[in-house]
């Protein structure tokens, strides 16, 4: 080998040698955060607490109870009285359970308050009217013999709004005009918004005989119940609608029912429905019906987004009566009570001593702990994944890190072998010329 040959070898050699140790920094750089990363690991499972189970016993008491022959009732707590009082020791807190009839006002989410709509015809005929016609603005007046009048437009000079086209609709189906592709037909039909947002109509075709349609929409259904309104009502009806004025005062129901002043429910036999729901009766008011009836609504989907309808009912609702009393509290010999007496009742009542756990605490402690025990779980099942992913990408490198040093020992090996190579031309060089 030359010597230009073996520097240039020589300094290649070098190169690499100087990439390997490089490249092994790099690596051991790399391992170094990863070392850091399964401490941080390692510590957030250190920081991890073990959820404990909940004792049935933390949710369990000694409680107190006596029966008056009617209720059970159950000491809630007790706390002795300061001052000497010879008849009372303790002041207590004590409570029952009881079905108390109970009026309700409910909304219903799908009230699909369906209508049934009633073509009215009011004849001009027996009033006389004279009929006039204004072709500036495509309008009949009718004037009856009273002096009344009404002044129908062209019905294809009004904007199409959605409330219109459903009387239309309903209008031209009532008197036999709707077509069979679904077109409105329009012509020679006039008509007039009133007051309370009915439409009514007149055909031009009718000067002679005039008439006015208009349709009278009632409710008919609430879902697949039929409605039906109350003109009298039973004795136990009216029971049930008392108590529910009671109790909804400031709701639809006091439209329609008042007390006298007897106390006696006053009803005059109009507004009142009532319908069927799950096998169960309940009542619906004329104002909370056309309230969900009277929702804005497409055509084609009259009760796909109604307001939600307000029905009432009573019934018997399980309410805790709570009392306190002044109360004598007698001991035996182990510091339990053993019978109480009220400041308002002259009966000594026995208590019985029971333990009692409260299960829905308990059941509600049990479901949080399964829950946290979960999420612990979990984050154990996260960490050791991360971690194995580490240890992995770890040992990864550390095989590179070895094939670099082996690589390393080789490239020294050869370098050493090319140094001795230019050494001895260089000597054999200053040989040549010293000669």
């Amino acid at each position: 080998m030359g010597m230009a040959a073996s520097q240039a070898r020589y300094l290649a050699l070098t190169a690499r040698k100087t990439n390997c140790e490089w490249e092994g920094q790099q690596i051991n750089q790399a391992r170094t955060a990863l070392a850091n990363q399964s401490a941080n690991l390692f510590n957030r499972l250190l920081d991890l607490e073990v959820p404990d189970a909940p004792k049935s016993t933390d949710y369990t008491e000694i409680q107190y109870s006596y029966t008056d022959g009617e209720n059970e009732s159950v000491l809630d707590s007790w706390q002795q009285l300061s001052s000497a009082d010879p008849n009372y020791n303790y002041i207590v807190n004590h409570y029952y359970y009881a079905d108390i009839y109970t009026g309700s006002q409910k909304l219903l989410e799908n009230p699909q308050v369906q209508t049934k709509g009633e073509l009215t015809i009011e004849e001009f005929m027996e009033q006389d009217p004279v009929v006039t016609y204004n072709a500036n603005d495509d309008t009949y007046t009718i004037t009856t013999a009273d002096g009344q009048t009404r002044t129908y437009a062209a019905i294809g000079s009004l904007e199409q709004d959605t409330k219109l086209e459903n009387a239309l609709r309903d209008f031209e189906t009532a008197v036999g005009m709707a077509q069979d592709d679904g077109v409105l037909t329009t012509d020679g039909v006039f008509g007039y918004q009133d007051a309370n947002g009915t439409w009514h109509f007149f055909l031009e075709n009718e000067i002679a005989e005039p008439k006015d349609y208009s349709t009278a929409y009632v409710p008919s259904f609430v879902g697949n119940s039929k409605l039906t309104e109350l003109e009298d009502l039973t004795e136990d009806q009216a029971a049930e609608l008392a108590q529910i004025l009671r109790d909804c005062s400031d709701t639809a129901i006091s439209d329609y029912l008042s007390f006298d002043e007897d106390g006696n429910l006053v009803y005059n036999g109009e507004g009142l429905y009532t319908f069927d729901l799950q096998g169960q009766t309940y009542f619906t008011t004329e104002k909370d019906l056309y309230n969900s009836m009277q929702t804005n609504y497409e055509y084609e989907k009259p009760i796909d987004i109604q307001e939600k309808l307000a029905y009432y009912n009573a019934s018997y609702v399980k309410t805790k009566i709570e009392e306190t009393n002044h109360a004598l509290l007698e001991t035996d010999g182990d510091g339990r009570f053993t019978s109480v007496k009220f400041d308002d009742d002259s009966v000594v009542y026995s208590l019985n001593v029971e333990t009692v756990t409260d299960d829905a605490a308990y059941q509600d402690a049990m479901n949080e702990y399964l829950y946290k025990k979960e999420q612990y779980e979990k984050t154990i099942a996260d960490i050791n994944a991360q971690t194995s992913i580490i240890q992995q990408e770890d040992r990864t490198l550390e095989l590179r890190l070895k094939q670099l040093d082996t690589e390393q020992n080789a490239l020294a090996t050869e370098m050493d072998a090319v140094k001795k190579v230019i050494d001895d031309n260089v000597e054999k060089t200053f040989k040549t010329f010293s000669d």
